[in-house]
């Protein structure tokens, strides 16, 4: 009985004393702070540029830390801009991304490794043309703040390369040199910034 009284009592006090990092807070992404942008070769000479607008996202922190726990990101397909209205529409399209049909794009991490916030790796699901595949973002937090309210923020900064056709976007076409008139790979940089919940 002694034994199990003294048990007892050394459980509580693990619970009663478990770090404050135990906890984790939902911060919502501030999509007028945040931009993806993508970069892919025209003809084998410049890389064409453009953004994905972010719709809405969360990143999951423990307390006291600099390295999310989780990130859910939805990114709109219909916003597309890439300076130019004619390739705006055609990317849009049901030749490139579809964006009538598949109107948003998502990223969900399933795995966040490193100790480093300068330099850590996401990885997670990108389901992008109704197609989800594994990526993997190398990531770095940008620093924390304060926003114009009180507000408290933190911003973060990621890169990875995706492979068109893995997502069933598919154009082989080539010029007469045989380059593709649109690169296979696609350069992707996002930067994040996210709020506090109250």
């Amino acid at each position: 009985m002694l034994r199990s009284t003294l048990a007892a009592s050394a459980a509580a006090l693990i619970v009663l004393t478990a770090p404050a990092g135990a906890a984790t807070e939902a911060w919502k992404l501030d999509p007028a702070h945040c931009d993806v942008e993508f970069g892919i070769k025209h003809m084998g000479l410049s890389t064409v540029k453009g953004t994905i607008a972010v719709q809405a996202g969360t990143i999951v922190l423990g307390s006291g830390k600099d390295i999310p726990d989780e990130i859910d990101t939805t990114l709109s397909m219909t916003g597309i801009d890439t300076q130019n209205a004619d390739r705006d529409g055609d990317l849009k399209s049901d030749h490139w991304f579809d964006a009538t049909k598949y109107p948003t794009a998502t990223f969900k991490s399933t795995k966040i490794t490193g100790a480093d916030p300068a330099n850590f790796v996401i990885d997670g699901n990108l389901t992008l043309h109704g197609v989800t595949k594994a990526i993997e973002l190398q990531a770095h937090l940008e620093g924390r703040g304060q926003g114009g309210r009180g507000e408290k923020r933190v911003a973060y900064s990621a890169t990875t390369t995706i492979h068109r056709s893995d997502f069933g976007i598919i154009d082989a076409r080539t010029n007469a040199l045989g380059a593709l008139i649109v690169g296979a790979d696609a350069a992707i940089s996002l930067q994040i910034e996210a709020i506090e919940p109250k």
